[in-house]
């Protein structure tokens, strides 16, 4: 008995949120219940396609097992997991993920095939499936899970960072400083524009406009604000709109530069 899932998963910024599921329905007739000695479960990814655009960007994976002594039902649980940037792979919510999938009662074989869209560019996924066998009244005979190899959508990705903070006062406004905040771009993939936020003391003192920035590629953002009393702290991309490599390193503090 074969069956397959398809899950859409849209990703914004660095948090993958899902949006639909949708079901269809089974494929081949199920063999007759043959008892083995030894339980088989496994787990692979059969697609695995990229592409610029994200309906072009799908991973199947399929999880199959077989029946033992006095198991009537078998069953599946597919969690998605994502890993960005090589980070440590983490569980991707989704519709249609983290249910339990049943086989009809008295089949020798099971599998069933989670489809999974809209993976976003600079990320791997895999799949945590659990499996079980039961009895005709529900009892668990066994448990068991396995992981899937990863499906790589892994690409090049910006990592925006500050690099240092200077202020100068203004002659004449002795309340006023003129900051120039140095920004890099320490990824292998362009960073499109953004904006960078200055707080002055912990309080937001204004915002400016980043351009865009090649990888390696610095640029210094000039602005006027009040004059700091204790540090400064900016931030890029401070509403996390960019896609990038290292999301922790987007900020610094130092103390304020003028007395």
């Amino acid at each position: 008995m074969a069956n397959v899932a398809t899950t859409r998963v849209g990703v914004a910024a660095t948090v993958a949120a899902c949006l639909c599921t949708a079901a269809v329905g089974g494929a081949s007739a199920a063999a007759p219940a043959t008892p083995a000695a030894t339980p088989a479960a496994a787990v692979k990814v059969t697609t695995c396609t990229k592409g610029p655009t994200a309906a072009e960007r799908v991973a199947v994976f399929r999880a199959g097992m077989r029946t033992l002594t006095g198991a009537s039902r078998l069953s599946v649980r597919f969690e998605l997991q994502e890993s960005v940037a090589g980070a440590a792979y983490h569980g991707v919510q989704a519709p249609g993920l983290g249910v339990w999938r049943r086989s009809r009662a008295g089949v020798g074989k099971f599998a069933y095939r989670q489809r999974v869209k809209a993976l976003a560019q600079g990320s791997n996924y895999r799949v945590y499936v659990q499996f079980r066998w039961q009895t005709a009244k529900g009892k668990v005979l066994k448990r068991t899970a396995r992981r899937s190899k990863p499906c790589r959508q892994a690409e090049p990705l910006p990592n925006l960072a500050v690099q240092r903070i200077a202020a100068t006062r203004i002659a004449g406004s002795p309340d006023r400083a003129q900051y120039a905040i140095t920004l890099i771009n320490r990824g292998t993939a362009a960073a499109p524009a953004s904006n960078v936020k200055l707080l002055a003391d912990g309080s937001t003192v204004k915002r400016a406009a980043v351009p865009v920035l090649a990888a390696g590629q610095t640029t210094k953002v000039l602005l006027e604000a009040r004059r700091c009393a204790v540090n400064l702290t900016a931030l890029a991309d401070p509403d996390l709109l960019v896609r990038e490599s290292n999301e922790a390193d987007n900020s610094r503090t130092t103390g304020c530069p003028v007395g």
